[in-house]
C-alpha cells in the first residue's frame, strides 16, 4: 500500500469514528480525539504535546501547568478505554484501528490484513461431483477443506465490503449516496439576545472554540431544519484558523437569532467540500445553487459557492452591512435549495456603525499584533498560496515596527471579503532578506514584483529597497477608491518578476 493510500485509509477511519456516535455523549473526548488525529494527519505529530492539547483542544488558559492540572492525562486515559471498547465491538471488523499508546498522546494506526485465502486442494482422481440434489455421503474429514474454503471466501467478501464502506469517496470515485434530510430543531433558549460580537460554527455541537485570532466561536444554535454534518478531511484555503471549519448545516433550514436593536455587520462563511474537482461529488459550477434571504428579503438569489470562491475547498465569506433585526427582535436567515442542498459553515454578527463595516487589518504573522496606536491586526488570513516567515530584523519605522517582523512571500494572493463600497488599501513592505549578510545577495534588483487588485495593476516592477531607500526600512503604499468584485472580494495578487513577491501587512478601511 502506497503512503498516500495509507493516509487516505487513516483519514477514512478517523471520519468513521467521528460519525459513529462514539463521542455524542462525550464531546470533550471527541475534541481531544479530533485534535490529535488532525495534527497527525497534517504531518504535525511533533506538536501533539500535553500543553498544546490542554490549551488548544481542551480550552485551558495559556498559563496551564501540567504539574497542577492532570486534565490531559485523565482524558487520554478515558479515550484509550473508549477506543478499546469500540474496537472490541462495533469496530472489530474495521481494516484499520486507532490506538493511543500508554504514556503517549500521538495516535497510532494499525492496519489489519484481510484473511489469507487457502488454495483449494485438487480433486481426487476417480471422484465425480454429485449433482446438486444428491445427498452428501462423504465423511466430514473429506468435506472439511471445502467448508473451510467457503468460510474463508465469505469472510474475505465481508472484509472487502467493510473496507469499501470505510474507504473515502476520493479513492472509490463514487458519488455519495443521498440521505433523507433530517429536520433538526434547536432546543435551547430563543429569546435572550446575543451580546456583543456573536460568532457561530454551524453544524458544530462541541464546546466553544477560540481561534488563533482570539475570537470565540459558539456551537450551533437558533436553527430550524436541515442537519449537522461533519466535513471530510480537507485542507481549506483562506480560513482564519486552520482548525476552524469542521462542520456545516446542510439541507433546507433557517436561523432565527435574537439581537439587541442596532446595526450589525453580517458575515456568512462557505466552503464547498462536496462538489468540485477532487471532491467526492465531482461536478463543477452550477452543481449546487441555493438562495439566501434575510427578514423576508433576498440576500443572495443564486448562491453558487463553488463559482463564488473560484475553487473547491476554499473559504469564502459574504459580507453585508447595515443589518438589523426584524420587528420581533430576531434576525431571520433562510437557506432554500435550488439545484442542490443549501449549506453554511459559519455566521458572524458584529455590532457596527450604521452603513459601515469594521476595518480589515492583517499582519503576515501567526499571531495577532497590537500596534503603537492600540489597533488590533489579525494574524495572517484569507491568503491563497505563498509561505509565511518570521524575521527578527530591526526595521527603521518606529511607528509600526511590529508590523514588519513577519512576511508572506512567493506567488500568492489574498481574497479579502468586503461589503459593497469604496475602500482605502494600505500595503506595508520592508526588505528584510536581500541585502542582509545571510542572503549573500545585494538588495537592489534582487526582488522585483507586481501587485494587482481585482486584475488592475497597483504596482509594477516594484522594488521595496528602491522605494524605501534601503533594506530594513518600512514603507507603506496607499491606494484609494478600490471596490470589491461581484463576489464581494478584494482580490490582491502578488506576482513575482525576479525572486519572490512579499508583503508584511495589509489594511483595508472603508472611505467616507
Amino acid at each position: 500500500m502506497s503512503a498516500s493510500t495509507a493516509l487516505e485509509h487513516e483519514r477514512a477511519e478517523v471520519h468513521a469514528l467521528l460519525q459513529s456516535g462514539l463521542f455524542d455523549k462525550a464531546p470533550r473526548l471527541g475534541t481531544f480525539f479530533r485534535y490529535i488525529c488532525e495534527r497527525y494527519l497534517e504531518g504535525r505529530a511533533d506538536e501533539i504535546k500535553e500543553y498544546s492539547i490542554a490549551v488548544e483542544a481542551l480550552g485551558r488558559s495559556a498559563d496551564f501547568d501540567p504539574k497542577k492540572d492532570s486534565i490531559v492525562r485523565v482524558e487520554a486515559h478515558r479515550l484509550r478505554r473508549r477506543l478499546e471498547e469500540y474496537y472490541s465491538g462495533e469496530g472489530l471488523s474495521h481494516p484499520v484501528s486507532i490506538v493511543i499508546p500508554n504514556g503517549q498522546y500521538r495516535p497510532q494506526f494499525i492496519v489489519h490484513p484481510p484473511p489469507a485465502a487457502t488454495a483449494p486442494e485438487p480433486a481426487e482422481k476417480g471422484v465425480e461431483n454429485s449433482p446438486p440434489s444428491a445427498p452428501i455421503t462423504q465423511p466430514l474429514s473429506r468435506r472439511w477443506p471445502g467448508i473451510a474454503i467457503a468460510a474463508l471466501a465469505a469472510a474475505a467478501c465481508v472484509w472487502l465490503a467493510v473496507r469499501a464502506y470505510h474507504r473515502p469517496a476520493a479513492i472509490v470515485h463514487q458519488t455519495p449516496v443521498s440521505r433523507q434530510p433530517i429536520n433538526e430543531v434547536w432546543k435551547g433558549p430563543t429569546a435572550e439576545p446575543a451580546e456583543g460580537a456573536f460568532r457561530m460554527l454551524t453544524g458544530y455541537h462541541g464546546p466553544p472554540f477560540t481561534d488563533r485570532q482570539g475570537h470565540t466561536w459558539n456551537a450551533d444554535a437558533y436553527f430550524t431544519g436541515g442537519r449537522s454534518l461533519d466535513l471530510p478531511y480537507r485542507f481549506i484555503e483562506g480560513q482564519p484558523d486552520p482548525h476552524l471549519l469542521k462542520t456545516e448545516r446542510t439541507g433546507q433550514f433557517q436561523y432565527d437569532i435574537p439581537l439587541h436593536p442596532g446595526a450589525y455587520e453580517l458575515r456568512l462563511g462557505f466552503a464547498e467540500t462536496e462538489f468540485g474537482q477532487s471532491n467526492p461529488g465531482g461536478g463543477g459550477e452550477s452543481t449546487r445553487i441555493f438562495q439566501v434571504s434575510m427578514n423576508g428579503q433576498v440576500l443572495l438569489s443564486a448562491m453558487d459557492p463553488l463559482a463564488e470562491a473560484g475553487a473547491p475547498n476554499r473559504f469564502h465569506v459574504r459580507v453585508f452591512k447595515n443589518i438589523s433585526p426584524a420587528a420581533d427582535g430576531k434576525l431571520h436567515l433562510r437557506f432554500n435549495p435550488l439545484t442542490g442542498s443549501a449549506f453554511l459553515n459559519s455566521i458572524e454578527l458584529l455590532p457596527s456603525p450604521p452603513g459601515r463595516i469594521h476595518p480589515v487589518r492583517i499582519v503576515a504573522q501567526s499571531k495577532p499584533v497590537i500596534d503603537s496606536d492600540g489597533r488590533l491586526w489579525a494574524a495572517d488570513e484569507y491568503y491563497i498560496g505563498g509561505s509565511l516567515v518570521f524575521r527578527r530584523n530591526q526595521v527603521v519605522n518606529p511607528v509600526a515596527e511590529d508590523l514588519y517582523q513577519g512576511e508572506r512571500y512567493g506567488n500568492f494572493a489574498y481574497h479579502i471579503p468586503l461589503a459593497p463600497g469604496k475602500y482605502r488599501l494600505t500595503l506595508h513592505f520592508a526588505e528584510t532578506w536581500f541585502g542582509m549578510p545571510e542572503s549573500h545577495e545585494p538588495a537592489l534588483n534582487s526582488r522585483i514584483f507586481n501587485v494587482f487588485a481585482n486584475g488592475t495593476a497597483l504596482l509594477r516592477d516594484f522594488q521595496i529597497v528602491k522605494e524605501a531607500g534601503g533594506s530594513n526600512r518600512g514603507i507603506a503604499k496607499v491606494f484609494e477608491n478600490l471596490e470589491p468584485n461581484a463576489q464581494g472580494i478584494l482580490r490582491l495578487e502578488f506576482v513575482p518578476i525576479r525572486n519572490y513577491a512579499e508583503v508584511n501587512a495589509i489594511e483595508v478601511v472603508e472611505m467616507n
